[in-house]
């Protein structure tokens, strides 16, 4: 990541408070009930329907105003923004979200969610970003490092807030969200985050009943009412499974993605047949035949989003992944733990909740392999890659604190030089072993 923000909230649904600082790969860990999914919901929310709280005409506001008149000065002038532009910019996203926060909060879980405060803070950048212009561009254009622009004789205020809303988006999504101005191509995705929700068995097991009604929602403003008695983000995985293709031609690195699912995690392969909707078969590795997902291991149903996405090549920025760790063994926990750090490493923030201490420790593992003095020798002795090292400069983690009114709070978690500290599974660990040595006979 080329950025870091934290997004902070006040009194939303369950959670007093909270502070999340984004980062290539985020954890969340905490009790049953304590917020975590609710938390995660939102963050896929402001990523996918962030482009709607930007008006449909230039702003009154005098912070928009300032975002209109810096850019009017800089017409077809290459520059840097400064800091305090950048701090305009957000103050301006804040602005428009605070004041669309109940319509989003409303679409997002299809239900009336309370929240007091929702905003952006504590933005950062590894790099300026620049503004350029070029007189041969015909469209906006980004990158990492610069936003590119079509230089104008003459610019109506329109094109300026078209332009302002460009760089806005950009500053706070470019690489983990989509682009704010897209070609509508139908049915195809953008970049659009991917949420893969808890109870994807279920799904797995039901989805040709569920797609159906799932298919006439959407995201814009005229989008038809959601009646489908769920949350936007599992909507949207629904129409997910309708995008699956076992014949998709992905890249090279997401090729060993899926190799390593299908050899190490499911020993066999899935194939798809497209009919309205998309029928998925299991063929295990040592029999040659196809079986269908409902007499499927439930390890087969648990994992096979996972792998249509990436053999099907679909295009996203982040991954969000409810409980990884649902109907693992403790070994495919493990792997499950080295696929999501390879992902992190090939470019991919992966965003999870979890009550795996074997995913956590698996991780705590790769944060101190990495530092290692005897790095080299260890990696050749168990069998691990680079890609398989974890820097702890991409890792957060969270944890859900109970507070005395019944609600939580998001505490961030301490990393020693063992890795993280996770309080409320070290503490249920403690508990059952006192209980061993308790029973124990002499």
């Amino acid at each position: 990541m080329n950025k870091e923000w934290t997004l902070y909230v006040k009194k939303f649904a369950k959670i007093e408070s909270a502070s999340i600082r984004i980062s290539p790969l985020m954890c969340f860990v905490g009790d049953n009930n304590s917020g975590k999914s609710y938390l995660m919901c939102l963050m896929w929310g402001i990523l996918t329907m962030g482009k709607e709280i930007f008006p449909k005409a230039p702003s009154g506001s005098g912070v928009y105003k300032r975002c209109e008149s810096w850019l009017e000065e800089n017409l077809n002038r290459n520059i840097v923004l400064t800091d305090e532009m950048t701090e305009n910019y957000i103050s301006w996203f804040n602005e428009m979200l605070n004041a669309r926060k109940k319509g989003l909060l409303k679409k997002l879980f299809n239900y009336e969610v309370e929240a007091e405060k929702i905003e952006i803070k504590n933005y950062k950048r590894k790099f300026g970003l620049e503004i350029r212009w070029e007189r041969t561009a015909e469209r906006y254009s980004a990158t990492e490092t610069y936003i590119k622009f079509p230089q104008y004789d003459v610019c109506t205020r329109e094109e300026l807030f078209r332009m302002n809303a460009y760089i806005c988006w950009n500053l706070l999504m470019e690489g983990i969200a989509a682009p704010l101005y897209t070609p509508m191509i139908k049915g195809r995705r953008m970049g659009e985050p991917v949420y893969l929700p808890a109870s994807r068995t279920g799904f797995m097991l039901t989805y040709p009943q569920m797609i159906e009604n799932s298919l006439q929602i959407s995201y814009g403003s005229a989008a038809q009412e959601n009646s489908s008695m769920l949350t936007l983000p599992y909507v949207d995985f629904l129409q997910l499974l309708t995008k699956f293709d076992a014949n998709g031609k992905p890249g090279k690195k997401k090729r060993e993605i899926v190799s390593y699912i299908e050899n190490h995690m499911m020993k066999g392969n899935l194939t798809i047949k497209k009919e309205m909707i998309p029928l998925i078969r299991y063929c295990p590795d040592d029999i040659q035949k196809e079986i269908p997902l409902y007499v499927a291991s439930s390890i087969i149903t648990e994992l096979s989003p996972i792998l249509l996405l990436f053999q099907s090549d679909i295009n996203f920025k982040t991954l969000i992944i409810e409980e990884p760790e649902a109907h693992l063994h403790p070994e495919l926990q493990q792997k499950m733990s080295r696929l999501i750090i390879n992902l992190v490493n090939m470019g991919i923030p992966v965003w999870i909740t979890t009550h795996s201490e074997t995913i956590l420790q698996h991780m705590n593992n790769m944060l101190k392999l990495k530092n290692h003095e005897n790095v080299s020798e260890l990696m050749a002795e168990y069998g691990y890659g680079k890609n398989d090292l974890l820097d702890g400069r991409d890792v957060s983690m969270y944890q859900f604190v109970p507070c005395e009114n019944g609600k939580t709070r998001l505490e961030a978690l301490e990393r020693t030089q063992y890795g993280f500290v996770v309080p409320t599974l070290n503490d249920a660990l403690e508990k059952i072993l006192r209980e061993v040595y308790a029973f124990q006979e002499d």
